[in-house]
């Protein structure tokens, strides 16, 4: 009987997943087909008449959707749980094949004249943003009401467990609902981590698997011997429905990771790729880079006019000011930012740092101060927006940045990067990056130097494509910014 209620469980959210992706493609399809028949219409006299197809007709060739839902289904999406954007990855890749597919039909039976190519091209670039965004709020919506939701505990209350109970908390996307932990630590039992509390020993996750319905268990005891670890994850696998583990490899580069196995040896190997150490890699982040640049310009510069008038107005002083930075393989390039302090700050900045020690300490573990007096009012909203970095796009289009990268650092940090400058210095600094995404200036310079080394370890062109989305969410609601 329970494996009946939960095979109904299962089929039901399915069914929900299915009429939202629904609900995307005819959402994309009315608006590509407004699109072909209003304005474009008005702009290109010349197109073929377009009065017999009406929406309802598009509605009609029930195919095409049915098809859209297939490639889904097809790319794992109806199964299973992944983080927002590994999932947009995922569906871009299945509506691109549906489009395809729907396109040679079209094109391959002779239907140009009873489907508009021209609408079936608009509905996938709309699709590109509806279908995620349909994903991400009827989740959203499904994990509120209870049906998205699956209850989970976690084995090891460690840091571990408690980065992996963070993480879970911020993507409910994902639909799981930690319950708690559980620890053979007895300080620890009765102790509260970010709202969860621990149980009691690790051996009694039987109990807590029946009495609190947990479906997945995740192990989070990346420290534990080897047989234990092996032991544990057999016993867990033999009472849960899902079984999650956490290995020891925190800062291995992973994205880029295949994995092979050895059969009858029953040992696993990953092939880590260095997807930048490749040439056509390197020429397509640079494509997009170039790509991006151009289209942006005519955007940015009026925008870049009115701060540099505006700077000026309030200082004297130039309104953009060149600073020498470390870039690719360590040589040095002069990185344009706005000005957004007084001009004589480095003699003011020797001052307070001789008189003030707690400043002092601030600025040697930051390299930053966070009420800085030297900071202006306007520079201190550009520096709160980030706009402070627009100048940058000249140094994109000169080759000596990217859109994404680590941070361009400064001659004097030089010492600090320590081992992680060749691996930091192997590709070009960005405007924005993974460390700027991930807290900001509230991160300590370790950390950013420790995130700036991992995103080059795990580059691939939708890991940029993620982080200037993310960029966007972070600058405008100011977070960790001064």
């Amino acid at each position: 009987m329970k494996e009946i209620v939960k095979a109904l469980g299962m089929f039901f959210k399915i069914i929900c997943l299915v009429i939202i992706d629904l609900l995307a493609f005819y959402a994309s399809l009315f608006v590509a087909w407004a699109l072909r028949a209003e304005v474009l219409s008005s702009f290109v006299p010349d197109l073929p008449a377009f009065d017999q197809f009406s929406y309802p007709y598009f509605l009609s060739l029930w195919w095409i959707p049915a098809l859209f839902i297939f490639f889904i289904l097809y790319e794992g999406l109806y199964d299973g749980s992944q983080p927002f954007w590994d999932e947009v990855r995922v569906m871009v890749k299945a509506i691109s094949l549906a489009t395809l597919t729907v396109m040679a039909i079209v094109t391959l039976g002779k239907m140009q004249d009873r489907i508009s190519r021209l609408v079936l091209l608009g509905m996938w670039t709309v699709s590109l943003f509806t279908f995620p965004l349909f994903r991400l709020w009827g989740k959203r919506l499904l994990y509120r009401t209870g049906i998205w939701r699956e209850r989970a505990l976690i084995l090891g209350a460690g840091n571990a467990g408690r980065l992996v109970m963070e993480g879970l908390q911020r993507e409910t996307h994902m639909g799981y609902e930690v319950i708690g932990f559980l620890d053979d630590d007895e300080k620890k039992w009765g102790e509260v981590i970010s709202g969860k509390k621990v149980f009691g020993r690790i051996r009694h996750f039987p109990r807590f698997i029946r009495d609190l319905r947990i479906v997945t268990i995740i192990i989070a005891m990346p420290s534990l011997p080897p047989e234990r670890l092996s032991a544990l994850t057999a016993s867990v696998q033999n009472h849960a429905t899902n079984t999650m583990l956490i290995p020891d490899l925190r800062g291995i580069a992973l994205l880029n990771t295949g994995l092979l196995h050895l059969f009858y040896e029953e040992i696993f190997l990953m092939n880590i790729r260095n997807n930048l150490k490749s040439a056509p890699n390197r020429f397509v982040k640079r494509l997009f880079d170039v790509t991006l640049g151009i289209i942006a310009m005519p955007l940015l510069l009026p925008l870049i006019g009115i701060i540099g008038l505006a700077i000026r107005l309030e200082t004297p002083g130039p309104a953009i000011y060149a600073h020498d930075r470390i870039g690719k393989g360590g040589k040095t390039f002069r990185c344009y930012k706005f000005r957004t302090m007084l001009r004589d700050a480095e003699e003011r900045l020797r001052e307070i740092l001789e008189n003030n020690d707690e400043i002092r300490s601030e600025w040697e573990k930051n390299w930053k101060l966070k009420d800085d007096p030297r900071i202006t009012k306007i520079g201190r909203f550009l520096r709160r927006t980030s706009l402070d970095e627009l100048p940058q796009i000249f140094n994109v289009l000169k080759g000596e940045m990217s859109f994404v990268g680590p941070r361009p650092y400064l001659l004097r940090e030089q010492k600090v990067l320590e081992e992680q400058l060749p691996v930091i210095c192997s590709t070009k600094p960005g405007i924005t990056g993974l460390w700027q995404v991930s807290g900001r200036s509230n991160t300590g310079h370790e950390y950013r130097l420790k995130l700036d080394a991992w995103y080059v370890m795990n580059w691939s062109l939708w890991f940029d494509i993620a982080i200037l989305f993310k960029t966007i969410r972070v600058v405008a609601k100011m977070e960790g910014a001064y």
